[in-house]
């Protein structure tokens, strides 16, 4: 190969290399971003759970007073009898006293079926929790990896950019104009391997005669399917 063609097969790979760091600098906080909402929206659910186990304590104890007060109003209304003249006056309290007894049974009911209501919170609640703080440590794991990453990006960046640059300074003012062209036309690729007369960049076959050229090049070759710049590849790398 001619020292143009292997600069420019370096060069090809400190830009692919300036893209795909450019890309990780992209999906990296993307990533982020996404560890950090689903723990947020974890952690939410964990408050949200324990707020209803808070209110549903808080009615508890409002029913528990007022089964409380319930009792010592019978209790008031019983001591009462003992005071009534008449018998009118006496089935008056009797019937106070039942429908009092009936709605102290009520809140009795209301009273056990909060505090099993309240048992699957707390139960459901305490699972949830150790859920959240198993998630956590992998959160912060992965999230520090992610910005660790992130961080080495810019290092990474800025010696691949120094070293295009270099590279460029070493390659003919034409030809690195026209490298330039074909790799903005070609997603940044404008560089390829070719292998048994299969052009790597498009994958179509190249003429025979033109292949038979490329593998003694004394001169840059296109792709007569996609015009990238093509080199001959090595047959240990398939080997």
């Amino acid at each position: 190969m001619t020292e143009q063609l292997l600069l420019l097969i370096e060069l090809q790979n400190i830009d692919s290399a300036v893209r795909g760091i450019n890309m990780k600098k992209k999906e990296l906080p993307d990533k982020i971003g996404k560890l950090d909402e689903a723990f947020a929206a974890l952690k939410i659910s964990v408050e949200q759970d324990a707020k209803a186990v808070d209110d549903l304590q808080k009615g508890l104890r409002e029913k528990e007073e007022k089964l409380k007060r319930g009792i010592d109003t019978i209790k008031k209304a019983k001591d009462r009898l003992t005071e009534v003249k008449t018998n009118k006056e006496y089935q008056a309290a009797l019937k106070e006293i039942e429908g009092i007894e009936i709605k102290n049974s009520e809140g009795e009911d209301e009273i056990i079926l909060t505090m099993e209501e309240l048992d699957k919170l707390r139960s459901g609640l305490k699972i949830k929790e150790q859920d959240m703080e198993s998630y956590r440590s992998r959160y912060e794991k992965e999230k520090a990896d992610f910005e660790k990453a992130l961080l080495a990006t810019d290092a990474e960046l800025v010696a691949c950019q120094e070293k295009g640059v270099e590279i460029r300074s070493r390659i003919d003012g034409d030809i690195l104009k026209r490298y330039e062209i074909i790799k903005n036309r070609n997603n940044g690729l404008a560089v390829v391997s070719v292998w048994k007369e299969v052009c790597r960049g498009c994958h179509m076959n190249i003429p025979p005669q033109l292949y038979n050229e490329l593998l003694t090049a004394t001169t840059l070759f296109f792709c007569p399917n996609c015009n990238r710049i093509m080199y001959p590849e090595s047959p240990e790398k398939n080997g």
